[in-house]
C-alpha cells in the first residue's frame, strides 16, 4: 500500500500532525485540509485513494461534505468524528461514508481501518480481473469484471461498501447471515461491530436495487437471525 494517496480532513492542527505522522511512516502520500472548502481545492487537482473526514468543521460539516463530493468520488470514505451521538455514526454512512472512527482514537487501529478501507477498495479494482464472470438474477445483474451492478438493464451506481455487501450475500443465495458475519466479511474485522452500521447500507442498498424497498425481491430480513439473498427476484410471502 506504500504510495497510496490520503487525504486527512479535519480543522484541529493537532489531529492533523499525529495522524499524518503515522500514516507518512507507514508509506502513505497526505496531504491536508483544514476545512472543506480546501478539501475540494484539493480534489480539484488529484484524487486520493481515500478520504479521513473530520463531521465537525467550521465551513461546512463532513456529512454534507460527503454527501456532495460523492457525485464525483466513489474510492473510501472514513469518518472521524469526536461525537458519541449513534445519530451522527448513522448520518456519516448514510452521507456516502464506508466506515468511522471515534475521538479520542488509538492512532494505531486508525492505520489498520485504513488499510483494511484500502484493501477492499483495491478488490474492487483488481482482485477478480482473472475471474470474468457475473451473478446474474431476475431483473438484477453483477458483473464481478467491472463491479458494476445493473436493475432492469438499467445501471445503478453503488458506493465501495453497497456493492461488497450485495456480492457477500448474493454469492451465496438464501444463506442467512447475522449482520456480524457480514460486518467481519465486508469491514474485515469484528472488534469495531456495530449493527446499526450494517442496517444502513441495507437500507441504502434496498434504496438502489429493490423496485419497492418497503418490500424487497432480493435482500430480506430473516427476524431475529438477519438477511439473505433472494435469488429469485420476487417478493416473499410471509
Amino acid at each position: 500500500m506504500e504510495g497510496k494517496l490520503i487525504f486527512i480532513v479535519d480543522d484541529d492542527p493537532d489531529i492533523q500532525q499525529m495522524v499524518t505522522a503515522f500514516l507518512a511512516h507507514e508509506g502513505f502520500a497526505v496531504r491536508n485540509a483544514l476545512s472543506a472548502a480546501q478539501a475540494l481545492a484539493l480534489l480539484d487537482v488529484e484524487e486520493p485513494d481515500l478520504m479521513l473526514l473530520d463531521i465537525q468543521m467550521p465551513d461546512m460539516d463532513g456529512i454534507t461534505l460527503c454527501h456532495n463530493i460523492r457525485k464525483q468520488y466513489h474510492r473510501p470514505i472514513l469518518f472521524v468524528t469526536g461525537t458519541k451521538q449513534q445519530e451522527d455514526k448513522v448520518k456519516s454512512l448514510q452521507s456516502g461514508g464506508d466506515d468511522y472512527i471515534t475521538k479520542p482514537f488509538d492512532p494505531v487501529e486508525l492505520v489498520l481501518r485504513v488499510k483494511s478501507n484500502l484493501r477492499w477498495s483495491a478488490l474492487l479494482d483488481q482482485e477478480l480481473d482473472t475471474k470474468k464472470q457475473r451473478l446474474e438474477f431476475p431483473g438484477l445483474q453483477i458483473d464481478l469484471d467491472r463491479m458494476t451492478v445493473t436493475v432492469n438493464n438499467q445501471p445503478v451506481q453503488l458506493l465501495a461498501k453497497d456493492i461488497q455487501l450485495l456480492i457477500a450475500l448474493a454469492k451465496q443465495p438464501n444463506q442467512v447471515f447475522h449482520p456480524e458475519q457480514l460486518y467481519r466479511q465486508v469491514w474485515n474485522n469484528d472488534v469495531n461491530y456495530s449493527k446499526d452500521t450494517i442496517k444502513v447500507h441495507i437500507f441504502n442498498l434496498r434504496k438502489k436495487i429493490e423496485p419497492n424497498p418497503a418490500l424487497p425481491r432480493y435482500i430480506i430480513t430473516v427476524d431475529r437471525l438477519g438477511y439473505k439473498f433472494n435469488p429469485y427476484g420476487v417478493v416473499e410471502s410471509e
